[in-house]
């Protein structure tokens, strides 16, 4: 498993995904990687896929900081997003200031869900890295009955 300096050097080119089993240390990682940023007054916003992951990472559930409601798709987040305007006005400024957003817990995020946060990312001005974390031995993402799932 990579250490705090790898995880960091990665970052200034590109997102990354940090995995491994349970126990090796992405929490501490993660804690470290947001505490280097921090100390050079780079702004992070730290998600959690569930309210669990969200709170253990001293954050906001994905679905509530990118304003989904409980959109679970693109249709039913068109619907949405006609309601949250100021919301989402608020949105673009937080994500036009931030350098870094951690996602914990990847691997519940489905796959209709992780396209979600892509259109806001690419759609809402966010020019910093992000950087994945969670083992997809561990979690599988949390998906309504009948819906579409990719197979990987």
């Amino acid at each position: 498993m990579a250490d705090k300096t790898d995880v960091l050097e990665a970052l200034k080119h590109s997102n990354v995904f940090l995995t491994g089993g349970a126990g090796v240390g992405k929490s501490y990682i993660t804690n470290e990687v947001i505490k280097d940023y921090r100390n050079r007054a780079k702004q992070v916003v730290s998600l959690g896929s569930t309210g669990v992951s969200a709170v253990n990472i001293g954050g906001f559930t994905v679905h509530s900081f990118f304003v989904f409601g409980i959109a679970s798709n693109f249709d039913e987040l068109n619907q949405s997003d006609k309601r949250a305007k100021k919301r989402l006005m608020d949105l673009k400024k937080v994500l036009q200031a931030t350098d870094l957003i951690i996602i914990d817990e990847i691997s519940m995020v489905s796959t209709d869900l992780l396209d979600m946060i892509a259109y806001r990312l690419n759609n809402y001005g966010y020019l910093g890295k992000v950087l994945f974390v969670g083992d997809f031995f561990q979690l599988p993402p949390v998906v309504k009955q009948n819906s579409r799932q990719d197979v990987f």
